[in-house]
């Protein structure tokens, strides 16, 4: 589903399949890491240091590449999708294309590619949501809730 968020700068389009916005986590978040791909040392920064105060645990990526190394061992990607060595939209192909990472939550945000092609084709990766930066912090906390809750919950029917 797409929501549109009238910010400062105009519209911005939000990708979020859906998912309820609400104030509190779902889950226990201490029980949970979450990895942080971007090449942008203070995005990384500030979105690694808010996703930590919210209680997640949190590993960080500078590149696609080193992305590949740790997606076995976090229960949700925030992705960058303008990367040095490879672009996020192969990053999320590559990771689910892997039988351990099929179904990892994935969150594109990103600042460059913003227009609705850039989007529509990030959702046709695999993606389960895409922000536009800057990310309203609550919507990304209540998302990767969401997402993750929603994975945890699949699993154990299975």
């Amino acid at each position: 589903m797409r929501r549109n968020d009238c910010g400062g700068n105009g519209l911005r389009h939000v990708y979020t399949s859906g998912l309820p916005q609400h104030s509190g986590p779902m889950i226990d978040r201490s029980l949970h890491s979450v990895l942080v791909v971007d090449d942008t040392d203070a995005h990384r920064y500030a979105t690694a240091r808010g996703l930590r105060a919210a209680g997640f645990n949190v590993v960080e990526a500078a590149g696609g590449a080193e992305a590949l190394e740790l997606v076995d061992f976090v229960s949700a990607v925030v992705l960058d999708v303008h990367l040095p060595d490879l672009m996020g939209f192969e990053v999320c192909r590559l990771v689910r294309g892997r039988p351990n990472t099929t179904h990892l939550p994935i969150v594109y945000v990103s600042a460059m590619y913003i227009s609705r092609d850039d989007q529509d084709q990030g959702m046709a990766t695999g993606a389960d949501a895409y922000m536009v930066a800057p990310v309203d912090p609550e919507a990304l906390l209540a998302t990767l809730d969401h997402l993750i809750d929603e994975r945890a919950v699949a699993r154990a029917r299975h």
